[in-house]
């Protein structure tokens, strides 16, 4: 397998040099945001999950979905009255993940902020030392543009992302832990249309059955908690927070094929084809590598399955980008056991970079475009593993070692 040239402009300790740097930065920049704002802290995603918290341990869990509720909760948090609240952030996350900010509820809002971003971004580094465990992948990780921009709403992304690490990284290895994280994804519903087809066709059965098992137990164990209520509120609300983020005059914060064509045509009838298109050219190119195993590389696997799961849903926004460098670190571990292909590592530092764009250009390719290298490079590097599996099966290789 080649090696690239010159591939030394990037290696481990100036990953940790230039990622502890920038890592500085961003907690700089949270702490300056929220518990040490002279102000209260500016209105961001995570005031919604604060909000849902606060409504679940009062057990009004259902509220959460009621925009009204929901509204008046975020202005008690705030210190103001609803007249003067432009609106509540939406909680669109199904009933079982309120177990995960239910500890949330007893902080004032910046607390609780930063408490979430780190302790989110402590499982996501752990995550990622399962797949690599070298310091210098987890600094990699942590520093990528996209934890900065999770960090800087205070949402989910960095969790799904460890979530999904776990779930590749434990795979083959513990298929039954596998399976616990990603029956645990199931709070994020709209990146499971792949995954489960993946399984299937691979006969990972014991992946899948856990998964099942986890995600029944979970929801079955919200339905104990919360009540019936919050599941009936949370499942009409699906429909409705789709006509309010996918019809007319869909979000620019939506980073999906099905956004920018909304955007280009304004027909949503159109937009919801192209995706489907795209969704099912992106299923079947996923599906054909994995079918390719043994002979294939397990890392492009994990990492076409995780960018696939990205680009089939027309759901997905900014924050959900630190699944990027993490599919990108399976590639990372292939290529530091069997060389750098030429360009690899110029290429997956692209698309780690790629979200940064939007600090300054919310266009809804941007994101899908990262998603996009990193499914070409799976590809890639899957393709030269069987050629060169290919090649140390030939006759004429093995007599000439006999």
């Amino acid at each position: 397998m080649r090696h690239d040239a010159g591939g030394g402009w990037l290696n481990g300790g100036r990953v940790l040099v230039l990622g502890t740097a920038v890592i500085a930065l961003y907690v700089a920049f949270l702490l300056t945001g929220t518990v040490l704002r002279a102000e209260p802290p500016l209105r961001a995603d995570n005031l919604a999950f604060l909000a849902a918290a606060r409504l679940a341990w009062a057990g009004q869990a259902a509220q959460a979905y009621d925009w009204s509720a929901l509204e008046h909760a975020q202005a008690e948090i705030l210190s103001t009255v609803p007249a003067a609240f432009s609106g509540a952030l939406a909680w669109m996350n199904p009933p079982h993940f309120l177990f995960a900010v239910m500890l949330l509820a007893p902080l004032d809002y910046g607390w609780a902020w930063l408490a979430w971003t780190v302790a989110t971004g402590l499982l996501l580094a752990a995550a990622a030392w399962s797949v690599l465990p070298r310091g210098a992948a987890v600094v990699a990780v942590i520093a990528a543009p996209s934890t900065l921009l999770t960090a800087s709403v205070g949402q989910n992304g960095m969790l799904v992302a460890a979530l999904f690490a776990w779930t590749f990284a434990l795979l083959d290895r513990r298929p039954r832990m596998a399976g616990v994280a990603l029956g645990l994804l199931t709070m994020k519903p709209q990146f499971g249309l792949l995954l489960p087809v993946l399984l299937a066709s691979t006969g990972r059965w014991r992946v899948f059955a856990t998964a099942a098992l986890v995600a029944l137990a979970v929801m079955g164990l919200s339905l104990v908690v919360f009540g019936l209520d919050a599941w009936l509120g949370f499942l009409p609300s699906m429909s409705g927070n789709a006509d309010r983020m996918l019809g007319q005059g869909v979000s620019a914060r939506i980073q999906s094929v099905h956004a920018f064509l909304s955007r280009l045509s304004g027909r949503t009838g159109l937009a919801a084809a192209g995706h489907a298109v795209v969704a099912l050219a992106v299923a079947a190119l996923v599906l054909k590598l994995w079918l390719r195993r043994p002979q294939g590389s397990p890392e492009a696997r994990a990492a076409a399955a995780i960018a696939g799961s990205y680009l089939m849903t027309p759901y997905v926004w900014g924050y959900d980008s630190p699944a990027i460098p993490v599919a990108s670190l399976f590639l990372v571990r292939a290529a530091l056991r069997d060389g750098w292909l030429r360009g690899e590592k110029a290429t997956l530092v692209l698309a780690c970079l790629l979200p940064a764009v939007l600090v300054l250009v919310q266009h809804p390719l941007v994101v899908p475009a990262a998603w996009g290298i990193v499914l070409w490079s799976a590809w890639r590097r899957d393709g030269v593993a069987i050629r060169a599996t290919g090649l140390a099966a030939s006759p004429d290789l093995i007599a000439s070692r006999a």
